[in-house]
């Protein structure tokens, strides 16, 4: 992308997100909007855990790293029911719509794909460093 095209698109950003400011405050906050590639979270559960949010038909985060011993927690903000399902048969667990959770503790280090028995497309993972 060239410079003019480029400085032209950073000018319609910030016009947007001018005309989108909150009136109350009489001051506009703008900054350029940004995309990023998803990256590794750790999110901390109760208990020192970590917990990943299924919402919207996603594990959120979708690439979570913990360290050995730790227990994830999934919950279950959909309306509808879902599982977190290790693809290595490790772990199965229902989470029922509206809150449901489960837990499990990764007691070894390696890359855990898992996935959603009842939504397919729903896929993510867990790393677990040692």
């Amino acid at each position: 992308m060239n410079l003019k095209r480029m400085a032209f698109l950073v000018v319609a950003v910030a016009l947007v997100a001018a005309a989108c400011g909150d009136d109350d405050s009489g001051s506009t906050t703008t900054t350029a909007a940004t995309t990023t590639a998803p990256t590794t979270a750790t999110t901390a559960a109760p208990g020192g855990g970590s917990a990943v949010t299924v919402q919207g038909f996603v594990f959120s985060p979708d690439d979570l790293a913990v360290s050995v011993g730790t227990t994830v927690t999934w919950t279950n903000q959909d309306g509808f029911d879902h599982t977190t399902t290790g693809d290595d048969g490790s772990w199965n667990g229902a989470l029922s719509g509206g809150g449901g959770s489960f837990e499990f503790t990764f007691d070894t280090a390696g890359t855990f794909a898992y996935h959603c028995n009842i939504h397919p497309s729903m896929t993510a993972t867990v790393t677990v460093e040692g």
